[in-house]
């Protein structure tokens, strides 16, 4: 997609009115799908986090 942002490759337009269309549809699906994925990727991190093991040592109090 950048490389057709920048003019370098053309793409086409497919069901689109014109290619510039179609491109900005990509652009947008592309940052709604990788919102998407930072927001997976942080819910994976805090589950990992809060149900981590963690290291105890017992002392007996005698």
């Amino acid at each position: 997609m950048t490389l057709a942002t920048a003019g370098v490759v053309t793409m086409r337009r497919g069901d689109f009115h014109s290619s510039s269309d179609a491109l900005q549809v990509a652009w947008i699906g592309m940052a709604a799908f990788a919102v998407y994925g930072v927001a997976l990727i942080v819910a994976a991190r805090s589950y990992w986090l809060r149900t981590r093991s963690t290291r105890r040592t017992h002392v007996n109090a005698e």
